[in-house]
């Protein structure tokens, strides 16, 4: 059962991906009474107790550790401990107290476990309360990382993604603005259904990353989703491009644009043409390409091609792609 006191001391994080290294970083801080010589005998078998656990002799350490607990109940650490061994026992209860106990002694050392046990209790009274300890350690401790993370966490299980969101600051501030950031940002917007603001995360870190290709992907998929005007997506297009100039689908998207914009036709014909050789059959590639030789006033041209793209849609004909056939077919008489 102890063979990987390593796995005992991860506790509860496994909901939120952490690791509890202050359990590995034990200090005999205490709120204690003792005389003297009491002091002096629990802090011998206290040491004696980090010596088993850092050797990794966790079921030796265990009645030294209920030893120390006996001697001094009011000694955080030692609760900490009771409660990982009342963790590997499954015993949800007892663990539950001391951890609480733990971080009643020593909040800004052990806050972890309890909150956490608190988080993932399914109680929205218990995990409310977690919150608001957190955040109050968060105000007397601004630069714990660990703290914030989990905290953003709790927000996010609350579904009170604004305080989420705000909590991206602090962060940053103890981190650094990165790919990470940004992402959280994006994502935290998008789940609020700001997508105004979603996309001026991902173009804030392209502003400082132009070549990072998963945001260039990231800043095209929202525009395309929220419909921006082609004077937005022409760039988005062309950055990508840049990145990934074989990509026929970007290509033949880009294209499309300059033809909705009416500017450069000569470049989006040019870009079309590639797509149609590469994917003759692709029907949307051939709608693209018949309709960049109407906008140049080639109606022959045009025709041709709507009619082969009709023709690839296998019967089920794009009501997009026959308006513009039934256009050029009217405008080209």
């Amino acid at each position: 059962m102890f063979s990987d006191w390593k796995n005992i001391l991860v506790v509860v994080c496994v909901l939120f991906g952490g690791t509890m290294l202050n359990a590995l970083q034990a200090k005999p801080t205490t709120k204690d009474t003792l005389s003297i010589e009491e002091q002096q005998q629990f802090l011998y078998y206290f040491y004696a107790v980090e010596r088993l656990i850092q050797t990794e002799q966790i079921e030796k350490a265990k009645p030294l550790v209920e030893f120390c607990y006996a001697l001094n109940p009011n000694n955080a650490t030692i609760n900490n401990y009771m409660g990982l061994y009342a963790q590997a026992n499954n015993d949800t209860t007892t663990m539950s107290q001391y951890f609480q106990r733990a971080y009643e002694l020593e909040p800004k050392e052990y806050w972890y476990n309890h909150h956490i046990l608190l988080l993932k209790s399914n109680d929205k009274k218990k995990q409310q309360v977690a919150v608001k300890q957190m955040e109050a350690l968060a105000k007397a401790d601004p630069k714990n990382e660990e703290l914030y993370e989990i905290l953003q966490k709790a927000y996010i299980l609350l579904k009170q993604y604004d305080k989420a969101l705000a909590t991206q600051d602090p962060l940053d501030s103890i981190r650094g603005y990165d790919a990470m950031s940004a992402m959280q940002r994006y994502r935290l917007n998008a789940t609020m259904k700001k997508n105004k603001q979603a996309i001026q995360e991902i173009e804030r870190y392209l502003e400082l990353e132009p070549n990072d290709y998963q945001f260039q992907l990231f800043r095209m998929q929202l525009y395309e989703q929220t419909m921006q005007p082609p004077t937005k997506m022409i760039p988005a297009y062309e950055a990508i491009l840049k990145l990934d100039p074989r990509n026929v689908l970007v290509m033949n998207n880009l294209a499309w644009n300059l033809c909705l914009l009416g500017k450069d036709l000569m470049r989006a014909e040019e870009l079309s043409r590639i797509t149609i050789m590469r994917e003759p059959t692709n029907p949307i590639y051939l709608d693209t390409y018949g309709w960049t030789m109407y906008k140049l006033g080639h109606c022959e041209e045009a025709i041709f091609y709507l009619e082969k793209a009709i023709e690839y849609s296998r019967g089920q004909i794009d009501k997009e792609i026959l308006s513009h056939y039934n256009e050029a077919k009217k405008k080209c008489k």
